[in-house]
């Protein structure tokens, strides 16, 4: 039985990941903001990984268990489309609190209590590797330095024998990918400088996430590929091609091409 902390287990893959550890017999630790169902071997908490204080104390009732950790899975983040130079200050900072500052303090406050063989999972994003699209931008942005955190990580915890592992995984059936999509047609009837390309980018968004991954298989393909002796460092799952074809072009030429299709 391994000992499991996660982030994000009331829904998407964290909740599907919550189910699969307790169904193989380990124990899991999930913090979500919102309440979750009793279920044997789950201890759950109501707490916002953002707010240094929640963590603390949540920290403390762990503590009075005398748990070590085995896996540290990082799963919580939010979406949002948003224009860069119209939307909300608060609603940039909350991406990118939740999507990097959230897993930066998670990782930094139980870090202690992972096992000296112990390994981090970070589920970020495809769009990590892949150069923004318009209005996914701040998304895009919060996902890739989340990428680049991993690595920083990942070299440092290498030193004391623990290991990283990211998960890259593209669009998966989830309420964030839901949000996506109600995300671009909130933009269209919130922007004044874009109402015509958000228009056309909501069909661009449509073509460009294909058909989404069920959520249970990428919560299973994590699972497997996470308890594996010797996992590879970065896992990419259901990558969008038409995304791969774009990034392959030189930057300039990707504008040109987004700038003539919203047009």
């Amino acid at each position: 039985m391994k000992n499991i902390l996660l982030t994000g287990g009331s829904s998407g893959i964290g909740k599907e990941l919550k189910d699969i550890f307790l169904k193989n017999g380990h124990k899991v630790y999930a913090l979500d903001i919102l309440e979750m169902e009793k279920q044997d071997n789950l201890v759950s908490f109501v707490c916002d990984i953002t707010n240094e204080r929640m963590m603390e104390e949540t920290k403390e009732k762990i503590l009075s268990e005398n748990v070590k950790f085995d896996y540290i899975f990082n799963v919580a983040g939010i979406h949002k489309m948003a224009s860069l130079v119209e939307s909300d200050f608060k609603d940039l900072k909350r991406v990118i609190d939740i999507n990097l500052i959230g897993t930066m303090l998670v990782n930094r406050t139980y870090h202690s209590l992972l096992n000296e063989k112990g390994r981090i999972i970070i589920i970020t994003s495809e769009v990590a590797s892949f150069d923004p699209m318009p209005f996914n931008g701040l998304y895009n942005v919060s996902k890739t330095a989340l990428d680049t955190y991993a690595q920083a990580l990942r070299q440092e915890l290498n030193l004391l024998g623990q290991k990283v592992i990211t998960f890259q995984p593209g669009a998966v059936k989830t309420p964030l990918c839901d949000s996506s999509l109600d995300g671009t047609k909130n933009l269209v009837e919130s922007t004044i400088l874009y109402k015509k390309q958000a228009g056309k980018f909501l069909k661009l968004v449509t073509m460009f996430m294909g058909k989404p991954m069920n959520v249970k298989k990428m919560a299973l393909y994590i699972y497997k590929k996470s308890m594996k002796k010797n996992p590879r460092i970065v896992y990419k799952k259901h990558r969008n091609f038409g995304l791969i074809l774009l990034n392959i072009l030189p930057k300039r030429l990707q504008c040109f091409i987004i700038k003539t299709i919203l047009k």
